[in-house]
């Protein structure tokens, strides 16, 4: 693949997403998110991904959420184009990062269920196949300066270290979830029924962060002494840094932000607390405390951009891995869509994504075509001028001509996510879950049923089981699944366990 540097002309690339036009692209007025494009010569933007960890759908201001407040994720949306139907590749973390990272179905590489627990995980050496090629790896060879802050949860072992596997540098955890602060400090607030794993991860009264999940800083997995502050806090600054520090090279640079808030364990410090006393909830409350410190991040990494004077050639991209932790009573939202992480509903895979590259994309557009996160390797990509490797197939495409209105239809027209014995599909409007016959559990279906087919078009919150009444559909749903899983892999490694809860009303079972 070819080496492009900062300053090499991309006319041709813009060109070809219809991003330097000599006249604005023919789209719908309620779509059109493409702005017109100066005729300058442009550069390789500089990326800069923030991921969210369990934010669902409805928890930001800019999607009609009126639980939490958001307003720096809200005036990025309104600088942006916001998507109405981005999906993660899966409804649960790992899995999800994987699709996110390799453009790829994350059930080609036997990638289907979380790695963890820890103690598993690091044991049994689970984690991304070393055949892959993560976004780090692609925007390298096309001349980038890549970065890491926050959560990998890709694997323990050197083999699957993020500097191994892309990253120029990285400062994080590697497993799914660390403590936020140490609990036994003043101001630290922490749900009761966290407050047993928070303080598991002091000793004698020093804190320490769990084992297999303490911060780690660079290559030789240098443990992070200065990470003494709230975590949230901490990723935020190390972001921060690294914008400041690239910015002034004359290399492009990709930064991926992966926040831990607001995944478990619900810890906040005192100042984003006291922002909420008109919650009386405590769960709720320190749960909208992590959402605002989230915000905060997002507020500074965008004063950092701002003031390095890259503004105008970076593209920012806000999302969350999957949807709200729907397993903690009360906390996620059964509006617009019911359920959450783990669930085959709307709100386990459907995510808040907004994209912002002054410009060229129109600030406060809105775009409803269906998109995917496994797009974000190929978007990318293609707007730094660089190549997909051909060695392997991408499920993911290059979103920018559909937003144009320069690629007829939309990105996807068939999305499939499998979690065995749970598999879904979304087809145009249509929704099929099946439960494979081999392993059903009576309450692996929330309506008591093995095959469940939903219009979202009339019935985006999934109440009307309308399969009987349309076989054919059924049908037709169940070969592309069929067809889909023939160049599929089984899952590398065994399920942890199953969980039963209920969501939104409805007792549900499902692995991790």
């Amino acid at each position: 693949m070819k080496v492009f540097q900062k300053t090499r002309a991309g006319m041709a690339v813009l060109a070809t997403f219809g991003l330097v036009v000599s006249a604005p692209a023919q789209v719908p007025a309620t779509v059109a998110p493409i702005a017109q494009a100066s005729m300058k010569v442009a550069r390789q933007p500089n990326i800069v991904l923030i991921l969210a960890d369990d934010l669902g759908y409805a928890d930001i201001g800019a999607y009609k959420a009126d639980r939490y407040q958001t307003p720096n994720i809200d005036k990025l949306a309104k600088q942006g184009v916001r998507f109405t139907a981005a999906y993660a590749a899966a409804p649960v973390c790992a899995p999800s990062r994987a699709g996110l990272l390799t453009g790829r179905y994350p059930q080609r590489f036997g990638f289907e269920f979380n790695q963890g627990p820890g103690k598993r995980e690091f044991k049994q050496g689970y984690g991304l196949d070393a055949k892959e090629l993560t976004i780090g790896n692609v925007l390298q060879t096309a001349g980038y300066k890549t970065g890491l802050v926050g959560k990998w949860h890709m694997g323990i072992a050197d083999k699957f270290y993020p500097t191994n596997r892309g990253f120029d540098e990285f400062v994080g955890l590697l497993t799914a979830e660390t403590s936020y602060g140490d609990p036994a400090q003043p101001g630290v607030r922490v749900w009761p029924q966290d407050r047993a794993a928070a303080v598991a991860a002091t000793k004698d009264g020093v804190f320490h962060r769990w084992p297999h999940a303490k911060i780690l800083d660079g290559p030789n997995r240098t443990l992070a002494t200065d990470a003494k502050e709230y975590l949230t806090d901490y990723l935020t600054n190390r972001s921060v840094e690294f914008i400041e520090r690239n910015a002034k090279s004359n290399k492009p640079y990709f930064l991926y932000a992966a926040y831990t808030a607001p995944h478990s364990p619900h810890m906040v410090v005192q100042k984003y607390y006291d922002r909420f006393p008109e919650i009386k909830d405590e769960l709720q409350r320190i749960n909208a405390a992590m959402i605002a410190s989230l915000d905060d991040g997002v507020g500074q990494i965008m004063a950092a951009v701002e003031a390095s004077g890259e503004a105008d050639n970076t593209i920012v991209v806000f999302t969350s891995d999957n949807g709200c932790e729907d397993y903690f009573s009360g906390l996620c939202s059964c509006e617009p869509m019911r359920g959450g992480k783990l669930t085959h509903y709307e709100g386990g895979a459907r995510v808040p994504m907004i994209v912002r590259w002054p410009g060229k994309l129109q600030a406060g557009a809105l775009y409803s075509g269906i998109t995917s996160l496994m797009d974000l390797l190929p978007t990318t990509v293609a707007a730094a001028g660089g190549h997909l490797p051909a060695d392997r197939t991408y499920d993911g495409v290059n979103f920018l001509p559909f937003i144009a209105g320069k690629a007829p239809g939309q990105p996807h027209d068939v999305l499939i996510w499998r979690r065995a014995p749970l598999v879904s599909i979304r087809a145009g409007d249509w929704k099929l879950w099946e439960v494979s016959d081999k392993t059903r559990m009576a309450a692996q279906s929330p309506y008591g049923d093995y095959t469940l087919l939903f219009n979202l078009k009339v019935d985006e919150n999934e109440t009307t089981n309308v399969a009987t009444q349309n076989v054919a559909k059924v049908n037709e749903l169940r070969a592309l699944i069929t067809d889909w899983e023939k160049d599929k892999q089984p899952a590398a490694w065994p399920t942890a366990h199953n969980v039963t809860w209920p969501v939104c009303g409805k007792i549900f079972t499902v692995p991790i």
